[in-house]
């Protein structure tokens, strides 16, 4: 079972890397409460289904040098449900991204299947999305000059992708994942003659929940997004206070710092809100120094795919 582990492990990575990869993707700092929109074998998983909204605004009151002005900003909508079955989860995710005059929109759809091993549990996902991309013909270079690269009009283009991610859940409850997004890196041209490739993006996850007290969980987690030629690391700690409220600090290298928080309400912490507030401590030349993020969470534990509700009474569990 040992050597069976190992060979799913390094099958998987050898597809990883043969794909190559790219620049970084979105990105939110509360990706470690929702890790399916870059891995879709994190829909397997969580053992509740949930729904989810995630809004950030990149280096607010940041002033462009063309027009449509504006911070970039990224809005994500995301649910995952767990299945009794072969599979083992399902995910839907719905983002809009946008910078300046290109508005990116992405429909993603995980699904993934889990395996045991003595040592713990490997889950595998896939993950077709469709990418629209558009662009909005009040750009407006800061100095006017023609530029053949640059489209006339608005227009609109419809690619589809495909996302892929491992995460192996160890028996001493840490988790290591990875992930290739944009496998299909599909272009997006506007008219012209120049490709403009959604490049791919290899991620790797690592989490852990450790209790350090009675009422105390701290949940160190990293995240490292790369090309394997430039590379982004984000260091994050929180310490959750009896699974009700929590804190915590970020670090994203060459960038930012971040502090978050977060608080759950309702009966069995249902309904989950966080806040994250980042500041600029390098390469700041081009940046406004804040970026601000909010995520809400509600939790669904009773619904399950191909299964049945838990039934509670008095004295017994279904």
């Amino acid at each position: 079972m040992k050597k069976g582990l190992r060979k799913l492990l390094f099958a998987f990575s050898i597809f990883v890397v043969q794909y190559g990869l790219g620049q970084n993707d979105f990105f939110f700092n509360h990706y470690l409460f929702n890790p399916t929109y870059f891995n879709p074998a994190w829909a397997g998983v969580e053992e509740q289904a949930f729904a989810a909204a995630h809004h950030r605004t990149q280096w607010a009151g940041y002033d462009a040098t063309f027009d449509p002005e504006g911070a970039p900003t990224t809005q994500m909508l995301s649910a995952v449900v767990p299945v009794e079955g072969k599979l083992s989860g399902f995910g839907l995710t719905l983002v809009n991204d946008r910078t300046g005059p290109l508005t990116s929109i992405q429909a993603r759809m995980a699904i993934a299947t889990s395996f045991v091993f003595r040592q713990g549990k490997v889950f595998l996902g896939l993950m077709p999305s469709l990418n629209v991309a558009s662009l909005d013909a009040n750009f407006r270079p800061a100095d006017s000059q023609p530029d053949p690269f640059i489209p006339n009009g608005d227009e609109t283009q419809y690619r589809p992708n495909l996302h892929a991610g491992l995460v192996f859940q160890s028996k001493k409850e840490y988790f290591i994942g990875i992930s290739v997004e944009n496998i299909l890196q599909p272009e997006f041209s506007f008219g012209t003659d120049a490709g403009n490739n959604v490049e791919s993006n290899y991620n790797l996850f690592f989490s852990k929940s450790l209790r350090i007290a009675r009422d105390f969980i701290l949940k160190p987690t990293t995240l490292l997004r790369s090309d394997l030629n430039s590379y982004s690391l984000d260091l994050t700690g929180v310490l959750e206070y009896q699974e009700k409220m929590w804190g915590g600090l970020a670090f994203r290298r060459a960038e930012s710092v971040s502090v978050l928080l977060g608080y759950s309400f309702l009966q069995d912490n249902k309904l989950k809100a966080g806040y994250s507030f980042d500041y600029v401590v390098q390469e700041r030349d081009a940046k406004e120094p804040t970026s601000h993020e909010i995520y809400v969470r509600y939790n669904l534990p009773d619904l399950i795919l191909g299964g049945r509700k838990a039934v509670k009474t008095p004295r017994f569990t279904f």
